[in-house]
């Protein structure tokens, strides 16, 4: 949690810095969240307005809910309400260039928190050193069942992100493949990060190889909440 306040406060003041061209208590920044079903953005939202509010910035926010058409009319909703800054987690940072175009053509100042948006002109981008993230996963999980079958869970197939974290994951299980002590049973990557499709993939592949798996590699909490589910509902613990 640390770490993530750290990065939201940096977000924050980058963004009244970027918001130099209006007075401080005047600065309207528009947050348009790929999908606030998910507990890691709302935590993310509350800890950023608090920051942006405290420093004298008034905050518009708006969820997706992991549709990139809804969120692409949201941007040009905000638009319309004169914002200053945009501060975009996308759904999919490959289909935003077009309104990022609106609102550069507006002067407004565009920044990509946590994932990043493709094609597009963006004044800043914040985020993690996400294959190292994908490596601590990684280690993290051969420490504790250091060989057998493995499944592999990844994010959504449209956030660079989940890219970024299974490069990162393969970077320490791959010598492991190599030599035998791990074998990968399934892998597969979960829309919109959501627990319920997690649950499902799980509870598929637990009937595929007939619950003969020893080890998940999931990408985030959500993806993790919905395997769990699944494993404790055939263990029955």
């Amino acid at each position: 949690m640390k770490l993530k306040s750290k990065l939201l406060a940096v977000a924050a003041a980058t963004l009244l810095a970027l918001g130099q061209t209006a007075i401080a208590k005047d600065l309207k920044i528009g947050m348009s969240i790929d999908d606030l079903r998910l507990e890691r953005w709302q935590k993310d939202r509350d800890i950023f307005v608090k920051k942006a509010e405290s420093l004298g910035a008034k905050v518009f926010v708006q969820s997706a809910n992991g549709d990139a058409t809804a969120q692409i009319s949201q941007i040009e909703n905000m638009l319309n309400k004169d914002i200053d800054v945009l501060v975009i987690i996308p759904f999919n940072g490959e289909v935003l260039s077009n309104v990022i175009s609106e609102a550069k053509k507006e002067g407004v100042k565009v920044l990509a928190y946590d994932r990043l948006i493709n094609n597009a002109d963006i004044d800043f981008y914040v985020s993690f050193d996400n294959e190292k993230v994908g490596e601590l996963q990684a280690q993290s999980i051969i420490k504790k069942k250091p060989e057998g079958n493995y499944f592999l869970m990844g994010g959504s197939p449209v956030d660079n992100n989940a890219k970024l974290f299974r490069k990162g994951q393969m970077k320490v299980l791959q010598p492991h493949i190599d030599n035998g002590k791990i074998k990968v049973v399934g892998d597969q990557w979960v829309d919109s990060w959501l627990a319920e499709k997690a649950l499902q993939i799980m509870e598929n592949a637990l009937t595929a190889n007939k619950n003969n798996i020893d080890a998940v590699v999931a990408s985030n909490d959500a993806t993790a909440g919905g395997a769990i589910q699944a494993l404790s509902a055939r263990s029955g613990g």
